[in-house]
């Protein structure tokens, strides 16, 4: 019960702290501190009005001011709420405690009143209001000097009214007044500790933080670096890794030709699967060795002249036979806007090999269209698209945001006679990227998929070059 009640009233000392201050920690828990001794202060303060009205044989008006004063200060959370000044908030607050503290002396003794205790108040609170702000320390500083010295004056020449409380009732009074300045002074110090520790702690766990996300940098670095070195490894070996593996296929053509003259049908069918193993591997080696160079910002374009419905018909002549065999039927159109484009052939056709092959394999008397024009983007840069659909099996919503990734998606061509890697649509997408395009995809099941290529000119890139380094 009391830890809900401790939670409630914290809630309520967060509700008057200003959006002004939430942002500065420091400024927070002062603000914490001066709600927090203007909610619960007047509460132990006016123990103090109430012991004198009924202590006092004769009580007078100036317990109802001592009591007013105190419980003014209910409104400084409200002001500050509204947006008041903090610092002006604390100086008024000081002032009027100032005056409800000597004002009880005046009447009450004067510097033998018991309720002298509460001057020791001051300088606490006014540590817990500002904190270190120095500018803050002299102007309270100032105020307490000068409210005592206009108390000292108006107490010398102008007597107090006589005091008819019994001395008994005085001492009394005094035990009164002490352990409410003591319980105040307490728990103020309770409260404050427990916002110190709690600061305390967030620093620790900061630190924490700091250093853990210094130590993911170092990983990170590291694991770039690696990447790097693996990527750079790779590029190297390509001489290394197709020169023995061309030996292999160029050997199995030959020994291709020699069944054909001996007429030998089981040699000729043995051949043929070391041929197509091996123009397999070669075609993974090639697309391994792409996405290293992409990776280590090796990859180079060449950018010439070409017609684009060329190299859309080169493209198809490749896949004519995939096309055929599932019985396919090819739609083209090209708007006459497109003409020639400068490009690198082999990495366009590349790509659209990919796409076209992908689609060929997963369409089974179906339709594939290819459409290519010239068009604008966003940010007014000229730019051409190739477009290829197909009505096809088509790719389920949640492989979408993966089909690019490396080694993740299966729908590749490859996977129809080896199993796939998924690697090729993993280096087409690169590839876009290093040449300053883009490749999006959306898809059906069994509506079919669309693929289409944007790429900026070569203009829009790099400016009129025949050959280019892009790093990924």
């Amino acid at each position: 019960m009391f830890k809900n009640i401790a939670k409630s009233y914290q809630n309520l000392i967060d509700y008057f702290v200003p959006h002004s201050l939430q942002g500065d920690r420091e400024a927070t828990n002062q603000a914490r501190m001066f709600l927090f001794s203007h909610t619960f202060g007047p509460v132990l303060g006016n123990s103090v009005p109430l012991a004198l009205y009924l202590f006092d044989p004769t009580p007078s008006w100036d317990i109802l001011v001592l009591s007013l004063s105190i419980t003014a200060f209910w409104i400084f959370p409200f002001l500050l709420r509204a947006g008041t000044r903090y610092d002006l908030l604390v100086i008024t607050s000081v002032i009027n405690l100032n005056f409800c503290i000597l004002w009880s002396c005046y009447f009450n003794g004067g510097i033998t009143s018991p309720t002298l205790a509460w001057l020791l108040i001051i300088p606490i609170l006014s540590l817990f209001y500002i904190g270190g702000e120095k500018r803050l320390q002299v102007h309270l500083l100032s105020l307490f000097a000068s409210s005592f010295v206009l108390f000292l004056l108006a107490y010398i020449f102008f007597s107090p009214p006589l005091n008819d409380i019994p001395d008994i009732a005085m001492q009394a009074l005094g035990i009164v007044s002490t352990s409410a300045a003591l319980a105040y002074v307490a728990t103020m110090a309770i409260y404050y500790a427990r916002i110190f520790d709690a600061g305390v702690e967030l620093e620790n766990e900061v630190q924490r933080r700091r250093k853990a996300m210094h130590e993911l940098r170092e990983a990170v670095a590291t694991a770039d670096r690696a990447g790097m070195m693996k990527a750079e490894f790779l590029a190297r070996m390509s001489h290394e890794l197709r020169t023995p593996l061309n030996a292999v296929i160029g050997y199995s053509e030959i020994l291709k030709e020699d069944a054909l003259e001996i007429g030998g049908r089981q040699m000729e069918k043995d051949v043929d699967r070391i041929h197509d193993a091996g123009q397999y591997l070669l075609r993974l080696i090639n697309m391994i060795l792409d996405l290293s160079k992409i990776e280590a910002g090796r990859m180079q374009f060449d950018f010439k002249t070409h017609s684009l419905p060329g190299l859309i018909q080169t493209a198809i002549s490749a896949a004519r036979s995939t096309i055929n065999s599932n019985n396919n039927t090819l739609h083209v159109h090209m708007d006459e806007n497109v003409g020639d484009i400068e490009t690198d052939d082999a990495r366009i056709l590349q790509i659209i090999d990919a796409v076209l092959q992908n689609a060929a394999i997963y369409t089974r008397d179906g339709v594939i269209e290819i459409n290519g024009c010239r068009s604008v983007d966003d940010n007014g840069t000229e730019q051409y698209e190739i477009t290829i659909r197909d009505t096809g099996c088509g790719i389920a919503a949640d492989r979408l945001p993966i089909l690019f990734d490396t080694l993740i998606d299966s729908r590749d061509a490859s996977s129809g006679k080896y199993g796939g890697t998924g690697m090729k649509l993993t280096v087409i997408k690169k590839l876009c990227g290093a040449m300053g395009g883009d490749i999006i995809v959306q898809s059906t099941i069994d509506k079919g998929s669309s693929f289409t290529l944007l790429m900026p000119t070569l203009s829009a890139i790099h400016g009129k070059q025949s050959s280019v380094d892009i790093a990924a």
